[in-house]
């Protein structure tokens, strides 16, 4: 009796099993459907999914391409920065803080300076523009305790770097 039990198992685990699965760009459900439409002899793709109220947008002004609905194609963006340098040179201390941060640049800053503190849920905590000025005092006594990060910009250059509040 083992003997059989152990043959039978022995055939099901050997037989090869194949499973094919390929992403398709459809919606299968109940309340979710894909149709390709034909309106003025231009075909349109149209999907709607399961709790959305309205079909897939897509509108281009300008460069930019913005997509309405929970569907997205299955493709990477690469979104490029508004500032062609990232080399701001400027050192932030202390870290971590308690009262105030100070932004002292170590090159000569010839234009308006932005600084933006966000907390790590993305709230903005702060956002200032001060003149040209090498050295920059942020007083940050009331803020709470926690993580979060600075972006300063200044002469289309920017640092960003995350700042501890103890």
């Amino acid at each position: 009796m083992k003997l059989l039990y152990a043959l039978i198992l022995t055939i099901l685990y050997c037989i090869p099993k194949v499973h094919a699965q390929s992403i398709i760009r459809s919606t299968v459900g109940s309340s979710g459907s894909s149709q390709t439409v034909f309106f003025n002899n231009k075909p349109y793709f149209v999907s709607q999914s399961i709790g959305q109220s309205g079909v897939i947008g897509t509108s281009r002004l300008n460069g930019y391409t913005i997509r309405q609905g929970f569907q997205q194609p299955p493709h990477s963006f690469v979104i490029s920065q508004p500032y062609p340098e990232s080399d701001l040179k400027a050192a932030i201390y202390p870290n971590p803080f308690q009262q105030s941060i100070h932004i002292f640049f170590k090159e000569e800053i010839e234009n308006d300076v932005s600084v933006i503190m966000h907390d790590m849920s993305g709230q903005i905590i702060l956002k200032e523009t001060y003149g040209a000025t090498q050295l920059i005092i942020l007083p940050l006594a009331n803020t709470a305790c926690g993580k979060y990060i600075l972006n300063v910009i200044a002469d289309n250059k920017y640092i960003i770097t995350s700042l501890i509040k103890q």
